[in-house]
C-alpha cells in the first residue's frame, strides 16, 4: 500500500471539533510531561518513517509532526480522524498521512515495502485491543524497526514476563521469541481522560532475528505457537499433569519421553520453563508428529 495518494493536500481545516464521548475504549493521555518522555524515548529523527496508532486528541502528534521523514496516523474513530486533521495545519508538512482505518486490519508490511524502509511505531493503545494487536505485530514484525507502546500495566507485565514469573503465559513466550521488550516508564491512571481503572506501562519492543536453526524454525512455525498455548492450558499444574490435557493423539509415554530427551523436569510448571526449553520441546513434538505421519502414509500405500 503506497503513501502517495494519502497525503493531505487540502486547505487547513480550521478549529478542531469539541471533544465528545469516546466509542472505541480510548483513554486519552493528558499529562504533557509523560507525553514528552514517551516521544523523547523514541528519539525520532528526520530520517525516520513513523506511524502512530490512535492519535486521538494529538498529545503525541504535536511533538512528532514535522520532525520525521514520513508520519502516518491511523485513527479508527471518524470523529477523531476529523479532529486530528483540524487541530494541526498538516498541509504545511511533507509526508503526512492521516488514515481513517482500523489498526487491526492495516497492512504494515505493505506500508514498509512502499517506503523501502522499516517503520517506527508509537501509540497509546486502547486496552481492549492490546492482545489482538500484539498478535498482528508478531505476524508482521518484519515491517518494524521498533514499537513504543503503552499498555495496561497488568498486560505489560504478562507480555515481558520471563521464566519463574507467575504472570508468564503463552503470549509471554511467543512475544519473547519475536521481540526484545524493554520497560520504559509508567503512567498513573490520573494521567488520562477518561480516567481508567488501572495504571499503564510504556514498553519499547524491538524485533529479534535468530541465527539458531531451532529458533528460526520456531519463529516461522505455526506449530510452535500452538504447542505453547497447549502447554499453558493448565498453567498452574505441573507438566506431568498438564501434558495429559494436550496433544490427545500422542501416547502419554511418548509425551514424557519428549520432555526427558530435552532434559525438562516434568515436576516444573509451564511458567517455569525458559523460552529455549519451549523451543526444544516443541521441535521434538513436531519431529515426532511428522515421523508418525510418514509411517502412517507408508502403511496406507
Amino acid at each position: 500500500m503506497g503513501v502517495i495518494g494519502y497525503n493531505i493536500m487540502g486547505k487547513p481545516m480550521g478549529k478542531p471539533p469539541k471533544r465528545r464521548k469516546v466509542i472505541y475504549g480510548q483513554n486519552f493521555l493528558i499529562n504533557e510531561a509523560v507525553a514528552r518522555n514517551i516521544v523523547d524515548s523514541c528519539g525520532f529523527s528526520i530520517n525516520d518513517n513513523v506511524l502512530e496508532i490512535g492519535p486521538g486528541e494529538g498529545i503525541l502528534t504535536g511533538l512528532i509532526v514535522g520532525n520525521t521523514k514520513t508520519y502516518t496516523m491511523l485513527e479508527i474513530d471518524p470523529f477523531y480522524y476529523s479532529f486530528i486533521k483540524g487541530k494541526f495545519n498538516l498541509n504545511k508538512f511533507g509526508g503526512i498521512n492521516v488514515l481513517n482505518m482500523d489498526a487491526l486490519k492495516f497492512d504494515y508490511i505493505g506500508l514498509s515495502r512502499s517506503l523501502s524502509s522499516r517503520i517506527r511505531v508509537v501509540s497509546n493503545l486502547p486496552y481492549e485491543i492490546s492482545g489482538p494487536v500484539m498478535e498482528k505485530f508478531i505476524k508482521e514484525k518484519d515491517a518494524f524497526s521498533d514499537l513504543t507502546l503503552m499498555f495496561q500495566k497488568e498486560f505489560a507485565r504478562r507480555l515481558y514476563a520471563k521464566e519463574n514469573d507467575r504472570e508468564r503465559g503463552a503470549l509471554s513466550v511467543i512475544a519473547d521469541i519475536n521481540f526484545e521488550i524493554i520497560e520504559l516508564l509508567e503512567a498513573s491512571k490520573s494521567d488520562f481522560n477518561p480516567v481508567p481503572k488501572v495504571d499503564s506501562t510504556v514498553l519499547k519492543i524491538i524485533p529479534k532475528y535468530h541465527a539458531d536453526d531451532n529458533y528460526l524454525w520456531a519463529v516461522n512455525s505455526s506449530f510452535f505457537n500452538y504447542f505453547v498455548r497447549q502447554i499453558f492450558k493448565l498453567r498452574r499444574k505441573k507438566l506431568k499433569n498438564s501434558i495429559y490435557a494436550s496433544f490427545f493423539g500422542i501416547p502419554s509415554d511418548i509425551k514424557e519421553k519428549v520432555f526427558a530427551e530435552v532434559n525438562i523436569d516434568l515436576d516444573k510448571r509451564p511458567q517455569e520453563l525458559t523460552t529455549t526449553e519451549f523451543v526444544k520441546a516443541a521441535k521434538k513434538y513436531d519431529d515426532y508428529l511428522k515421523t508418525a505421519e510418514k509411517r502412517y502414509n507408508k502403511r496406507r500405500l
